[in-house]
C-alpha cells in the first residue's frame, strides 16, 4: 500500500505546479490506488484516502468531478468527506451519480439535500434503490412532476399516509400520473380508490373541451 507521505507529496508538486492536467492525472491516480482494493483498507486508510482526493476536488474542474463521483458513488466505504462533499456540489452530473448509489449517505443527508437543493438534486435521490418514509415525505413536498414521476414509478420507494394523501391531490391533474399511482401494490385501498376517481375527473375535463372544438368546427 502507498505510505501517506508519497500521497501528499504527489499531490502538493500536482497543486504547484498549477496545471489543470496535471492535477487530473493525480486525481486518477490516487483515485485508482484507492479503488484497486478498496475492500482491504482500514479506516484510517480510507481516511488518508479522502483527505488527499478531497483537496483535489476543491482545485479540480466539473468534469473531473463528475469523474470521480461516478467512480465512487458504487463503493461502499468510499472516503466518507468526499462523498459528502460531492452530493453537495451545484452541477447535478456531479451530485447526480452519488446522491442516487453512495451507500455513505444516511437519510439525514438525503433529507438535507431534498430540502435545500435543486429538482435536479430530487430527482436522482428520487433514484435510489430504497427510500425510507422520512426522505419521500420531502420528496413529495418539494418535488415538481418531473420527481414525482420518477418517485412513483420507483419499487423500492416507501410512503407514509401524509404522502399518498399528498400523491392523489397531485394525480388529479394528471391522468397519467394517477395511472402510475394506481399500480403501485403498495398503495392504501382507499388512496386507490382515489386514483380511480382522479383519473375520472381528468377525464371528464378533457370530454367537454373536445366536444367544444368540434362544436366549434361544425
Amino acid at each position: 500500500m502507498v505510505s501517506r507521505d508519497s500521497l501528499i507529496s504527489e499531490l502538493e508538486d500536482s497543486i504547484h505546479a498549477g496545471s489543470d492536467n496535471r492535477r487530473l492525472q493525480t486525481l486518477r491516480r490516487v483515485t485508482d490506488l484507492f479503488l484497486a482494493e478498496p475492500d482491504r483498507l482500514t479506516d484510517e486508510q480510507v481516511n488518508i484516502f479522502g483527505d488527499v482526493l478531497l483537496r483535489l476536488v476543491e482545485r479540480i474542474e466539473t468534469r473531473a468531478r463528475a469523474e470521480l463521483s461516478r467512480r465512487l458513488a458504487p463503493i461502499h466505504n468510499a472516503p466518507n468527506q468526499v462523498i459528502q462533499k460531492l452530493t453537495r456540489d451545484d452541477e447535478i452530473s456531479v451530485a447526480g451519480p452519488v446522491l442516487m448509489q453512495s451507500a455513505r449517505l444516511s437519510n439525514a443527508d438525503l433529507i438535507e439535500i431534498a430540502r435545500t437543493r435543486s429538482q435536479g438534486h430530487l430527482m436522482a435521490i428520487a433514484g435510489r434503490d430504497l427510500l425510507e418514509i422520512p426522505v419521500t415525505d420531502v420528496l413529495v413536498d418539494r418535488g415538481d412532476g418531473t420527481v414525482l414521476d420518477r418517485l412513483i414509478k420507483n419499487s423500492g420507494a416507501a410512503f407514509s399516509e401524509q404522502s399518498f394523501a399528498k400523491l392523489v391531490d397531485h394525480a388529479e391533474k394528471s391522468e397519467s400520473f394517477a395511472l402510475l399511482l394506481g399500480r403501485r401494490i403498495d398503495i392504501p385501498i382507499r388512496f386507490f380508490q382515489g386514483t380511480a376517481r382522479a383519473r375520472h375527473r381528468s377525464s371528464a375535463r378533457k370530454t367537454p373541451c373536445a366536444d367544444g372544438e368540434r362544436s366549434m368546427q361544425n
